[in-house]
């Protein structure tokens, strides 16, 4: 059987003639490493079998592939060709001798696997990773039409592509096909035996989710991640992730292929490995790259005690003397301008921006923001004081521009300033109670009801307009308003000490945040409703419809501004945890903890009054400021409630659009749409409704999606440049232009930044990017967040302190910290990436100091806890 290769038979030597895939799988098997029995079809039955056929329409690719050829001009040759090479007949000789490959295994409903194995694929210079099929669990009498399938995949447009961007000429790549016997898997994923974001940092990685592989080198799941030394395979570290969905068999029996399921709910949030398989891991993949005398990036599948090796092929990691990719750089992307993250680019922005986020909601907010102070946009129009765009991206994080020339417009600056005040000191919450809020409840609820599947794509389009502009419209009434609520904290916080001196006597709180706490709110509201829902049994049905009624009065509470993540309304897992966490008893019941609070609050209150008995006039100053704080938190509180409401119809409208143009052959999945930005999205759509196809933007999406994680390891700077300066005659206010305390970082006593929540905690911390790590945290940790919004207050719930990146005193994330009485310190710059995981710090929320001591890790400890998990 020439034409049928074993793998067992395979060597690198073969390379040429069965491609680098084929041949490392024939070297590990020789070298003794768990490989799944196989054999290969090599390059020349390629050639021969369809290479007369495509030689016509090649001639015709590479005339066309010219410097400036679009996806339009290429994609119909591309389509020809894979067309031609899956309707060719297969010789009855290459068809017998692969059933009698197949037929030697002697396995009853045997499932295999077809992969590709083609040239210049899983080399040192190029892996080809993605760009050609790969079918899992095929059965015998459909092998040949997957042959054919990824001999096709060799003229799919990506593949096409990718070999123009590397000089690879068309006409000399061929493919060898793989088939191989299925590997069971409970868990599979992938080992780096050496860390590709850090190559001295002397460990290894291996990335894992249960099911078949497919899930994770798709991207489609987040997966676990076990970070090992490479020095003694001790376990560093485990996260593990929530993960949704899993590669499996078809449930109905006989059904060749694999699918996308759910992953059961008690198994999202356990771990795919325990630590004794992490440890052999680990092992073999340090064998397999003392082996191959190079680095190696290790596709890998386990079923009990069965660890079986998929495929093996060297990671690119730069040479000695290639220098380092630059560090980011933090220059305006506008010669001369000045950028500041300000407003809602802090808190409510604290990470990179999707294109269509970008694009679209974020320059809407803020060009309504910015007519409380600068008036219509005829008036902005003609004031050369105002700098435009007002909106910038740098390095995926949001500014706004506060390059403001006072003295060299004096005439503009004094209008500005009148029109600030006119504004502000305007009927800013009546006109927000009787008007803005009813418009904006009305209409997004109306834009709730429609059937978004039955508009065309101009009335989609014509939907999300409206509702980013009433969305836009309420955030210019939050701007005003806010102005009142953080003046407001930040007279308390200036007056405090003054009062405080006055007072005789021990006991005084070193700041005001303890008179505050204890207070009802909107966040204690949505913890009394899941306790209340607690009580209910999980699995009737009155559970059920109240669940699903209060995630239509709460849903809508985002964990980020960016629509491009979901919103609980989506997600509710995180309110699934905290009710089976108060049914099991693990959290404290909110009424205790709000009644502690309060009881704390008015302690404190008497002290303050028996210390203050002398001196009246500070007495009644305090009274009347926290009577103005109180006040001004119940506005906010119920402001910012109703702000993102048109979150959900905007996501859904979005992912509908995304639905369209994955049909349409534009992108992979809906959710890619929030990779487009908003001119790509209706360029697309305008095209579609013309009757032209669409662009093929799959490998658009996929850098931005691969280059906004990157950005999410940065720390953007609260200005661009950093020595920007205002200046107003000769006083220098950049200091009020950028409102409120500047993110602080590290100093010889430790990481400051601002008190936001009185008291100390120390304990073992644990880092939180975002709500896929939600149930990381356990109870008693620190929080180290880059930021903190409302809809993040299940986890105050338990942690023993908060640590943010960003955010102040005057942040809603502050106001939250204290309704729980966790001690928070908030914009400390860079928390994230200075504070470990499982470091013991220490968080002094009276005098904004984070305090780090040693690092709570080590193989022995991550071990137990890894196996101690549920799975």
């Amino acid at each position: 059987m020439r034409d049928v290769r074993p793998l067992r038979e395979l060597r690198s030597g073969d390379r040429d003639t069965v491609g680098a895939k084929a041949a490392n799988l024939g070297e590990l098997i020789s070298a003794g490493f768990p490989v799944p029995d196989g054999f290969c079809l090599p390059q020349a039955v390629y050639h021969r079998t369809v290479g007369d056929k495509v030689r016509p329409l090649l001639a015709q690719l590479d005339a066309a592939l010219t410097e400036d050829a679009t996806d339009d001009q290429i994609r119909p040759i591309s389509a020809a060709m894979r067309a031609t090479v899956e309707a060719t007949d297969v010789p009855a000789g290459l068809a017998a001798d692969v059933a009698q490959a197949l037929a030697a295994w002697r396995i009853a409903d045997v499932r295999v696997s077809v992969r590709s194995s083609a040239t210049w694929e899983d080399t040192d210079a190029t892996s080809f990773a993605g760009q050609y099929r790969s079918e899992l669990g095929v059965p015998p009498a459909a092998v040949l039409d997957s042959v054919r399938r990824c001999w096709g995949s060799l003229w799919e447009l990506p593949a096409i592509r990718y070999r123009q961007r590397h000089g690879i000429p068309h006409g000399a790549v061929g493919m060898s096909v793989i088939v191989q016997l299925m590997a069971e898997a409970e868990a599979a994923g992938v080992l780096f035996t050496v860390d590709p974001r850090d190559a001295a940092a002397d460990r290894l990685v291996i990335e894992a989710t249960w099911g078949f592989g497919e899930a994770l080198v798709s991207g489609k799941v987040d997966p676990d991640r076990f970070d090992v030394d490479r020095s003694g395979a001790t376990l560093r570290h485990a996260h593990v992730a929530d993960k949704r969905q899993m590669v499996a068999y078809p449930s109905h029996s006989g059904a060749g292929g694999v699918d996308f399921v759910d992953v059961p709910d008690q198994r999202r949030r356990a771990p795919s490995l325990t630590a004794e398989q992490v440890a052999e891991l680990a092992s073999l993949g340090r064998a397999i790259e003392t082996h191959f005398g190079a680095p190696q990036d290790v596709e890998w599948a386990v079923s009990g005690t069965t660890l079986t090796i998929l495929q093996a092929r060297p990671i690119r990691l730069p040479a000695a003397d290639e220098p380092p990719p630059p560090a980011a750089d933090w220059t305006s992307p506008i010669e001369g301008a000045w950028w500041a993250r300000i407003s809602i680019c802090d808190s409510w922005l604290p990470e990179p921006l999707s294109p269509l986020f970008a694009s679209t909601l974020f320059p809407c907010l803020v060009r309504h923001w910015q007519r409380n102070w600068a008036g219509p946009d005829s008036a902005q129009r003609n004031n050369r004081l105002l700098p435009t765009p007002m909106t910038g991206v740098i390095n995926g994080f949001a500014y706004l521009r506060f390059d403001y020339h006072l003295n060299r417009y004096p005439r503009h600056a004094a209008a500005m300033v009148l029109r600030f005040f006119r504004f502000h000191l305007g009927p800013l919450r009546r006109q927000w109670q009787r008007g803005i809020l009813p418009r904006h409840s009305e209409r997004i609820e109306a834009a709730n009801r429609r059937d978004l599947t039955r508009l065309d794509n101009n009335e989609l389009l014509g939907l999300i307009d409206g509702v980013q502009e009433l969305s836009g419209r309420y955030w210019g009434i939050i701007g005003g308003l806010a102005w009142y609520w953080n003046v407001s904290e930040w007279l308390l916080a200036t007056v405090y000490p003054w009062v405080a001196r006055a007072g005789t006597g021990a006991g005084l709180p070193i700041g005001p945040g303890p008179l505050l706490q204890g207070y009802p709110s909107r966040t204690l509201d949505v913890e009394l409703e899941l306790a209340e829902l607690a009580r209910h049994d999980a699995d009737g049905a009155e559970y059920t419809a109240e669940f699903e009624r209060f995630i239509g009065r709460q849903g809508h509470q985002v964990y980020s501004l960016d629509f491009a993540s979901p919103t609980p309304a989506e997600d509710p897992e995180v309110f699934r945890a905290t009710i089976e966490a108060y049914r099991s008893g693990t959290r404290q019941q909110p009424q205790e903890r709000i009644d502690a609070l309060a009881a704390q609050r008015e302690d404190r209150l008497r002290t303050i009054r028996k210390a203050l008995r002398f001196a009246p006039v500070r007495r009644g100053v305090l009274h009347l400021l926290l009577r103005w704080n109180l006040r001004q938190g119940r506005l906010r509180d119920e402001v910012l409630f109703h702000f993102t409401r048109g979150w959900p119809v905007l996501r859904r409208a979005y992912l509908e659009l995304g639905r369209r143009l994955v049909a349409a052959g534009v992108l992979t999945e809906p959710d890619d749409v929030f990779y487009l930005t908003g001119d790509q999205v209706k360029r697309q759509l305008a095209a579609l409704d013309t009757g032209v196809a669409g662009d093929d933007l799959t490998s658009v999406v996929h850098e931005r999606r691969r280059l906004r994680e990157q950005q999410r390891l940065l720390s953007p700077p609260i200005q661009v440049p950093q020595d920007a300066r205002i200046f107003l005659g000769r006083r220098d206010v950049t200091a009020l232009a950028v409102f409120g305390p500047r993110p602080r970082g590290a100093e010889d006593d430790g990481l400051r930044g601002s008190p936001v929540s009185p008291g100390r905690a120390t304990a073992p911390a644990r880092r939180i990017s975002s709500t896929d790590d939600f149930g990381r945290l356990r109870p008693g940790e620190i929080l180290v967040a880059p930021h903190l919004t409302p809809a993040w207050s299940p986890l105050l719930s338990i942690a023993a302190g908060v640590v943010t990146d960003t955010g102040g005193a005057l942040s809603h994330g502050s106001i939250v910290a204290r309704e729980y009485g966790v001690p928070a310190v908030m914009g400390v710059h860079g928390a994230t990436h200075i504070i470990q995981d499982g470091q013991v710090v220490t968080v002094d929320g009276d005098r904004g100091l984070v305090l780090l001591q040693g690092v709570e890790r080590g193989g022995r400890l991550s071990a137990q806890q890894l196996d101690a998990s549920p799975r």
